[in-house]
């Protein structure tokens, strides 16, 4: 034994400071008895990417990593399987660094992976921030219906964990409405709209929204405004403006009155201009040229 560690080289500092390639080993533990995958090489680049981000949304690159893994597994092994395998190439950047930092071995299931996902990257203050503006929900000047709910269930599929029963929150969009497609939503169902049940409700306000995306007049909202004038104050200087189409219109006009009273001062003067000459001739010899003014006394 003692000839054995004579036989070891004496590390130097060098060694020590520069120490040789340690690999951890992976958070993932897969089933044993799983089977071999043939990856090709056109599989990776379709993945999406998640970096770790602010701006990104977790539940937004599950979904589309789900989707994208969904179509190797008929020519894979099981789903769940193939998710955590191809689930790493997916991070990058801080992403990628905190996978490497999960403890060897802790998660056995794609359940448990995405548990861990969700709870670092969409902590309770960012639940929080979304389900109040679920909460407060209001719709702009400038949103039709069917924008404005669009906008709605884009804002509930970015945080489906939101907590909220479909009642309440098909009651925050319809208190978010302004009072124009309120009442447009009321008249198109006898206002009977509260008195539909959830489910109801939201069936009634996807069938309208699409009804109202595809006519071709104007919208519901312009409908109910169209016997109001087309300027509106400003919020910042009490400030009238028109719409752009509008304003065009009104400068096409201007300009044609001002033409057509040009056209009349010029008609106006030369007439004017006629008359002036015709009290200029003389009155007793009828010559354009004399003037009464000019002859003798005949007294």
């Amino acid at each position: 034994m003692g000839d054995h560690e004579e036989d070891q080289p004496i590390k130097t500092l060098h060694d020590y400071l520069h120490p040789t390639r340690n690999s951890s080993p992976s958070c993932i533990m897969f089933p044993a008895n799983q089977q071999n995958f043939d990856f090709k090489p056109g599989m990776i680049p379709l993945l999406p990417t998640f970096h770790g981000m602010d701006s990104e949304n977790p539940y937004v690159h599950i979904r589309e990593f789900e989707e994208v893994v969904a179509t190797f597994h008929s020519q894979l092994g099981s789903i769940d399987t193939l998710r955590l395998k191809f689930f790493p190439f997916s991070l990058k950047d801080k992403a990628k660094s905190w996978l490497y930092s999960l403890r060897p071995r802790s998660i056995a299931s794609w359940g448990e992976m995405t548990h861990v996902f969700f709870k670092k990257y969409f902590p309770e203050h960012k639940t929080n921030a979304f389900k109040r503006q679920i909460s407060t929900f209001e719709q702009r000047e400038s949103e039709s219906l069917y924008q404005v709910w669009e906008r709605f269930k884009d804002l509930l599929s970015l945080c489906p964990h939101h907590g909220y029963e479909s009642w309440r929150t098909v009651s925050c969009f319809y208190e978010g409405l302004l009072p124009r497609d309120r009442q447009f939503v009321e008249m198109m169902c006898n206002g009977e709209f509260l008195q539909k049940d959830p489910d109801e409700a939201i069936e009634y306000l996807n069938h309208l929204a699409e009804k109202a995306h595809t006519w071709t007049g104007p919208s519901a909202t312009e409908s109910t405004n169209r016997s109001k004038p087309h300027t509106s104050t400003s919020s910042s200087g009490g400030i009238y403006q028109l719409k752009e189409e509008d304003g065009l219109k009104a400068q096409i006009a201007q300009l044609t009155k001002e033409i057509e009273t040009l056209k009349m001062r010029g008609t106006s003067g030369t007439k004017q201009g006629y008359q002036v000459e015709m009290h200029e001739e003389c009155s007793v010899c009828h010559d354009p040229g004399a003037s009464y003014q000019g002859l003798p006394d005949v007294a």
